[in-house]
């Protein structure tokens, strides 16, 4: 099935007018906003301008606007608003959950073999200051020996599982739900990075099995950077501590006698302030995606990761590095070239060609490539053949 029989790509295109500058494909970095988004951002701006800041001046009505902006969000992840908390992003969302176990010498704590910084660098920081051993599971294209290896990692030592759901550089997407329940099966938490599934995998978030998840709006939902959330599954609200209790983490608070109460929600992991137009424009966003259908989307960026991967596999000296299968990627596509660096093909694709890509920071030698559902069939072909054009060279 042809995803253009479900999506009028041409007049969606037209919502995006930074794609009259160049071909974008650095989504993953941080996407475009569509106009609609964009000019609801815009909206909420300017009523702060004309009428001042709402929660203070109207809060009998922007607290109700905000509940229903969170039930928006909640609504799209098929949870509960109150398993959601604020936060500035997925980063924060991991920080919470890290600081909220109490560590010490000969722990373990298990990730991915190609995590980005928002979770690798805290994890290094804790075994720096606790002498927690971070134990990295190799990234393999086959889910039975991926399965084998991390029950040899789940040690009884292991307190925490910690996993981006789709790995950043190299494109993996992991089989979470077993990994998180080889977890459960042991007593030990999950967290998961869904920076580049949530909005572009169609997704139950309870189902994905993990015990808490980091969001963030500013990838492939669509919407205006910065704003996060950090998912609490209600049965696990407790196994974390409320490390930073601060303005917005209450339930009540009272400046008489210096006592106060957390909400039983995974507000009391909020300790704020966020800019309210930027998280209401992220509902929009996700009301948007819900318009265009996430199925539809999910079934466009099928057709194009596989037309370039089809597309690499033709090119002598070119090595994909994500896995050939939908089913065990997204919408990030990496590989290399032979001959030249990340650095060379990104600048030469930028000047020959206009075309805006990622040259992979770590480990290997390459191109990380973003394809959002938006993206024509000739943008992918016109990489590709800039690519055979370079090969030459």
């Amino acid at each position: 099935m042809s995803a253009n029989n479900d999506i009028d790509i041409r007049a969606l295109r037209t919502q995006f007018p930074a794609l009259n500058n160049f071909v974008w494909l650095q989504n993953g970095g941080v996407s475009l906003t569509p106009e609609p988004v964009a000019r609801e951002h815009i909206r909420l701006m300017e009523e702060l301008l004309a009428r001042g800041p709402l929660h203070v001046i109207y809060p009998e009505e922007e607290y109700p606007r905000r509940r229903r902006t969170m039930e928006r969000l909640a609504k799209f992840l098929a949870v509960e608003a109150d398993e959601l908390a604020l936060m500035r992003g997925v980063s924060e969302g991991f920080q919470t959950i890290l600081r909220g176990l109490t560590w010490q010498a000969g722990d373990r704590i298990v990730i991915s073999g190609d995590e980005e910084a928002a979770v690798l660098l805290p994890c290094l920081h804790l075994r720096d200051r606790h002498g927690v051993e971070v134990v990295e599971l190799p990234l393999i294209d086959d889910d039975t020996a991926l399965l084998e290896a991390a029950a040899r990692a789940l040690t009884p030592q292991t307190r925490l599982l910690a996993l981006s759901h789709v790995t950043t550089d190299l494109g993996f997407r992991l089989p979470v739900a077993p990994l998180c329940e080889l977890a459960r099966e042991r007593g030990i938490l999950s967290f998961l990075d869904l920076a580049h599934s949530g909005g572009v995998v169609p997704m139950k978030l309870r189902d994905l099995g993990c015990d808490y998840a980091g969001l963030l709006s500013y990838k492939w939902m669509m919407a205006p950077y910065a704003a996060g959330a950090l998912w609490a599954r209600q049965e696990k609200l407790h196994d974390i501590e409320v490390t930073y209790a601060g303005g917005r983490s209450e339930k009540w608070l009272d400046f008489a006698t210096d006592t106060y109460e957390l909400p039983d929600t995974a507000q009391r992991f909020e300790y704020g302030p966020w800019s309210w137009p930027l998280v209401h424009a992220w509902a929009t966003s996700v009301d948007w995606l819900t318009a265009i259908g996430t199925q539809a989307i999910w079934a466009r960026v099928c057709l194009l990761t596989d037309r370039l991967k089809t597309g690499l596999e033709a090119i002598d000296g070119a090595e994909l590095y994500t896995p050939r299968a939908s089913a065990a990627s997204a919408a990030l596509v990496s590989f290399g070239l032979r001959g030249w660096t990340g650095v060379e093909l990104a600048a030469a694709l930028r000047q020959g060609w206009n075309i805006v890509i990622k040259p992979l920071p770590h480990s290997r030698e390459g191109l990380r490539t973003s394809l959002p559902f938006y993206l024509l069939e000739s943008e992918v072909d016109l990489l590709l053949a800039a690519l055979l054009t370079l090969k030459a060279r």
